[in-house]
């Protein structure tokens, strides 16, 4: 009788322990996976954090060395521009290459990254080029014989399937060199700012000192009258008089002048490089939307006044450069691009 009680007690020990384990054993994989959860969750958050931080660094690690670069160029001498573009553009490129043209052949300025020379070939065997001098804009190609040349291939140890930018270098709205770039590591826009910068600086370096000649006296009869609003003329380029025998835009304008009209365009084409570089997504945007002054009214506003305040204010003959910088560098001169809310030239 006691036998059998102390085996029915067992039984009902063993049971309920059993149960015990599995409510144990339930709640212990419960707790672990709720564990587990919450140690993935702050992983997550913290490497979004690290992640965040991370490319804020980058970015400004980035900015910080153009601004060290836009710094060396603008006390850079002429003849050291070239070098010094092909040395800051290698670190966003494997190779660079800076060709200057010479009637119809290509040379090699200065270089990065190139192991040999490179020797000068025709300019007009090599197709992607010949569209960048003509164009005056970047060209992305294939790194082929016949877009970038026989010579240039072997020099830059291109693949045929490999990508070659093309970056003109424009003085006076005149492409005196082209930076050729393959191994581009992200975005091409700091390549852009940097060959515009070059050119800014090469073009300040050769500005000739224009003293205005003495004008003889007025006739009492005939009173001198201000000059209309100059608004079309090539800053830069004198026309030839034989082909042109009216009143020269240009030529009419004093030496101080001329010099606000120079400071006009150059800070009208920093300030779209400046858009270029730094709003390139909202850019994009807005020129597949056909919006560009809706995506970056904010810059572009704050560019006009800029510019309104610094020359439009000071001059009567002043041109809207930013306007057409913009509708030149932005909207590649389809003004619809701007979109239907833009404001249009401020003169």
């Amino acid at each position: 009788m006691h036998d059998g009680s102390a085996l029915t007690w067992r039984e009902v020990m063993e049971k309920h322990h059993s149960v015990l384990i599995d409510e144990l054993s339930a709640r212990l994989d419960s707790d672990m996976r709720e564990a587990v959860d919450r140690a993935l969750a702050d992983e997550r958050s913290l490497a979004g954090i690290r992640l965040k931080a991370e490319c804020e660094d980058a970015r400004r690690s980035q900015v910080e060395s153009l601004n060290q670069v836009l710094r060396r160029l603008r006390t850079a001498g002429e003849n050291d521009v070239l070098d010094l573009a092909a040395e800051s553009c290698a670190f966003y490129a494997e190779k660079v290459v800076v060709l200057v043209f010479e009637s119809s052949q290509s040379r090699c300025a200065a270089s990065a990254g190139i192991e040999g020379g490179v020797g000068a070939f025709d300019t007009d065997s090599a197709h992607a080029i010949v569209a960048a001098i003509e164009n005056r804009d970047p060209v992305v190609a294939l790194a082929t014989e016949a877009e970038i040349s026989p010579v240039l291939v072997a020099a830059l140890d291109a693949t045929p399937d490999q990508k070659a930018y093309l970056f003109p270098i424009v003085v006076r709205r005149t492409v005196m060199a082209v930076l050729v770039a393959t191994g581009v590591s992200s975005s091409t826009a700091p390549l852009e700012l940097l060959c515009e910068a070059a050119g800014m600086r090469i073009e300040a370096c050769t500005q000739p000192v224009v003293v205005p000649a003495p004008q003889p006296p007025a006739p009492e009869a005939q009173p001198t009258r201000a000059q209309p609003v100059l608004v079309q003329f090539v800053p830069g380029k004198t026309p030839v008089a034989a082909e042109n025998p009216q009143p020269r835009a240009w030529d009419d304008l004093g030496a101080e002048e001329q010099k606000l009209h120079l400071q006009a365009q150059r800070m009208a084409r920093v300030r779209v490089a400046e858009m270029r570089l730094y709003k390139e997504n909202e850019l994009r945007t807005g020129v597949a939307g056909g919006d560009i002054y809706g995506a970056l009214q904010k810059s572009i506003d704050s560019a006009r006044e800029q510019f309104r305040q610094a020359f439009l204010s000071k001059s009567l003959t002043m041109v809207d450069y930013l306007h057409l910088e913009l509708l030149r560098s932005l909207a590649h001169d389809d003004d619809r691009l701007l979109g239907r809310n833009y404001p249009g030239p401020m003169v």
